[in-house]
């Protein structure tokens, strides 16, 4: 039997584990384990385990079985130690050394990346950029996450923190992440005179017609196709994968994003470019981090 390796996607509300074959599909997803519940990282390792240890169970398998577990988090992280750095929804994990401690605890080799990183490698390996040999990945969610895959690897950059572009700073006063994330839409809307406390209902108000609705897309959309030019013009890559809970309201903000995109992009790109939705859902974290996992 081939071996299998498992992926697994910490977030600031569930942690996420997958068990994923040497073909890069989902074999079994594990039940989420409620972030919120755990108050260390020793305890996240156990509760993650526990979860793995039973879908390995249940599909008449056993660790002996695994090549590996491939992790991805927020960051920014010490790659070289395997520590998270700083993550604002996770503060348990800051300074732990949580590729040691979770191959320690498994019995088995482990990889850690930033989560940008392995949605990137996930889409770019077996979803929608597959085959592509330069690959930028978008995350819109809560933050505005990047990774860059070239010729099927992640690059990390000489510090491991290539890609953390969304903390850059944009215009007079903040960053790209303040204009380009969940909040961003919700501060931008309110700004124009609207009222909403999630993406959904902004996106529900714009299926209606709403004029301050779909106004607020359409910033959100020009903003976001600007931060994407700049990493075209840097990198030229064939396709950008975006992914994440915004890509819902692609309707809404991709005229906007493509238009300003176009604008700021030289004549070679914007006729080659590929901008597209992640083909993998909600499971690219999940299988972009078994990816890091080696097989041989």
């Amino acid at each position: 039997m081939s071996k299998l390796a498992v992926g697994i996607d910490i977030g600031g509300t569930f942690i996420k584990a997958g068990l994923v074959g040497p073909d890069l599909k989902l074999r079994q997803q594990c039940t989420p384990v409620p972030s919120e519940s755990l108050s260390n990282g020793d305890e996240l390792i156990a509760a993650t385990l526990a979860v793995i240890d039973e879908a390995l169970a249940s599909s008449g398998n056993s660790r002996s079985d695994l090549a590996g577990i491939g992790i991805g988090c927020p960051g920014p992280l010490d790659l070289s130690k395997g520590m998270v750095l700083e993550t604002e929804n996770i503060f348990m994990l800051n300074g732990f050394p949580l590729r040691e401690r979770f191959a320690e605890t498994a019995g088995v080799p482990v990889w850690l990346d930033n989560d940008a990183n392995v949605f990137a490698l996930g889409e770019a390996r077996a979803g929608a950029a597959r085959g592509a040999r330069y690959v930028v990945g978008v995350t819109l969610g809560t933050g505005l996450g990047w990774g860059i895959v070239l010729d099927g690897e992640t690059y990390h950059g000489a510090t491991g923190t290539a890609a953390e572009y969304g903390l850059s700073a944009w215009g007079p006063s903040g960053n790209w992440e303040d204009h380009v994330s969940i909040r961003g839409l919700l501060n931008t809307f309110k700004e124009l005179g609207g009222s909403a406390d999630s993406p959904q209902k902004v996106s529900d108000l714009a299926d209606r017609g709403d004029q301050l609705a779909l106004r607020a897309w359409r910033e959100y959309g020009t903003v976001l196709g600007l931060a994407i030019s700049h990493a075209v013009n840097l990198l030229d890559p064939h396709v950008v994968v975006l992914g994440g809970a915004m890509v819902q309201a692609w309707k809404h903000f991709g005229p906007a994003m493509m238009e300003s995109l176009n604008e700021h992009i030289f004549t070679l790109p914007r006729a080659q470019l590929k901008v597209v939705p992640a083909e993998l859902g909600n499971q690219a974290a999940l299988i972009g981090a078994a990816c890091q996992v080696k097989w041989q």
